[in-house]
Order: C-alpha cells, then structure tokens, then sequence
C-alpha cells in the first residue's frame, strides 16, 4: 500500500479527537478507493446481472466488529450508530446462549 500524507487546514476552534481524525482517514481512504482503486471488473459485473433482470443498488457502509476469544461477531450498516447497536445485540445473543 502506498502511503502519503496530506495537509489540511482547520479552523483553530476545531478540536479534533482522536475518532474525529480517524473517521476523517475512513473518508479518504473510501474516497481514494472510489476513484483510483477499483478495477473496471465491478462495472462489468453490475452489467451482467442488470442484464439478468436485476435491479442492483449499492453504497458504502460501517462496518463494526467484536472478538473475545475465538468468538466473533460483525455487523454492517448505513451508520455508524446504527453498526454498534448491530453489535450490541449480537453481542448480548451469543452471551445469553454460554452455558453456566
């Protein structure tokens, strides 16, 4: 992977947090993705299966994810709130199902 930084000015009122700076690089690295990583391959595919009579939408999501030993549990969703409160309740499913 190749590593650049950028520079970008804020305004001096702007007192970032550490999630603050780390949802700024989640955009960016989406929005590099969307612009130089991705093959024409995916165009190709959503082709055929529009061909095929399909009706295909698709977006970018949040994507959560928790592990304690060797179990895991992921969620995906529009929001990041909305992946977290995905995880919670399985989460809370696979602890109420461990035997006493």
């Amino acid at each position: 992977m190749n590593k650049q930084t950028i520079e970008i000015p804020m305004p001096q009122a702007a007192d970032l947090t550490e999630f603050d700076l780390e949802l700024m690089k989640a955009t960016f690295q989406a929005l590099v993705s969307l612009r130089r990583e991705c093959s024409k391959e995916w165009k190709n595919i959503l082709q055929e299966l529009e061909e095929d009579g399909w009706e295909v939408d698709w977006r970018l999501s949040w994507q959560a994810e928790a592990r304690r030993g060797r179990d895991v549990e992921e969620a995906a969703a529009s929001t990041l709130d909305e992946a977290f409160d995905q995880l919670r309740q399985l989460t809370r499913l696979d602890s109420a199902t461990l035997w006493p």
